[in-house]
């Protein structure tokens, strides 16, 4: 049996980005889980690079044990560095996508970061996240802004 949903009703937010209407939607425990794959799947393709990297210099140097350097690169992502990303140009570009995708379906990452600029920023975080205080990530996206305008 799975749960009726029907009465939750996530908060729409309509923003005009130059001459187009964007509906952006707020983001969700999903949309943030959806956030995390991203980061990690980034993550782990860095630390493939390194890995190779490590391996190689490892071979050359001799006397290392190729285990203790994967122990080097094979990390997960910490709390405190998935709150970080939010705060990346890339992170909050996929974030807007994650927001816009629930009603624009044919939008990409690639469009997402395209219609964000610094004058536009604080509308957006809001828009993502309209019922959090101005604390933690949503806090830190805004005076992100105010320093670059």
């Amino acid at each position: 049996m799975s749960l009726d949903l029907s009465g939750f009703v996530k908060t729409e937010t309509e923003i005009v980005l130059g001459t187009n209407k964007f509906i952006f939607t707020e983001l969700t425990m999903a949309d943030m889980a959806a956030f995390r794959v991203y980061v990690q799947k980034k993550r782990e393709k860095r630390n493939a690079e390194h890995r190779d990297r490590l391996l190689e210099i490892g071979g050359k140097i001799g006397n290392i044990d190729p285990i203790e350097l994967l122990k080097l690169t094979d990390v997960t992502v910490t709390e405190q560095e998935f709150e970080k990303e939010t705060e990346t140009i890339e992170g909050i570009g996929y974030l807007t996508y994650l927001s816009l995708k629930h009603k624009q379906s044919d939008i990409s990452v690639a469009d997402a970061m395209e219609i964000i600029t610094i004058s536009s920023l604080e509308d957006v975080v809001n828009a993502m996240f309209p019922k959090m205080p101005d604390t933690g990530i949503k806090k830190k996206l805004k005076d992100q802004t105010k320093l670059k305008q």
